[in-house]
């Protein structure tokens, strides 16, 4: 009993060690507002390392906005079952892209994009903000994606373990 112990607390440890890890790769990223227009286009491709994935899904969303790079609630990725949000904050921008674990779970990765990665245009008539910043990049576990052993309940033999990383949810009978 206490070999398998240790097994599952190295495997837990593992898990933990692996959260720094890029959960996706972003390859090709651009986001920009159409000059003259009331439209904004983020595009980029998306892969999952570790995998045998080895095309990049692509992503892309078009919408309305000021002339400034908006939030994105619904982005979608072809020919797959990820998705992606953009959200606004203090810092900048912040692209999350999330994907089905489990009907109840998804593994979601973020990278916050600087605001000094944002440059808007001066040109008269035409002022747009757009992203001038690395296009390939990681993202990195987001707080709420699945991540190592979830949600167990009534497992035996692991009384003791207080305060482990990597377990969330776990719960000793």
């Amino acid at each position: 009993m206490k070999f398998s112990a240790v097994i599952f607390a190295a495997a837990a440890s593992a898990a933990a060690m692996k959260r720094q890890e890029a959960v996706f790769k972003v390859s090709d990223f651009s986001a920009a507002c159409i000059p003259h227009s009331s439209q904004c286009l983020y595009s980029f491709g998306v892969l999952q390392p570790g995998t045998m994935e080895q095309t990049p899904v692509q992503c892309k969303a078009m919408v309305t906005s000021d002339g400034s790079l908006p939030e994105i609630q619904d982005g979608t990725c072809g020919e797959s079952s990820r998705t992606f949000t953009v959200t606004k904050s203090a810092e900048g921008l912040t692209l999350v892209v999330s994907q089905p674990v489990t009907p109840s779970s998804n593994q979601t990765g973020q990278h916050l994009i600087p605001n000094s990665e944002l440059v808007t245009s001066d040109e008269p008539n035409a002022m747009v903000q757009s992203y001038q910043g690395p296009s390939n990049f990681d993202l990195t576990p987001h707080p709420n994606s699945f991540q190592g052993f979830q949600g167990f309940e009534g497992f035996e033999g692991f009384q003791g373990f207080q305060g482990f990383q990597g377990f969330q949810g776990f719960k000793v009978n």
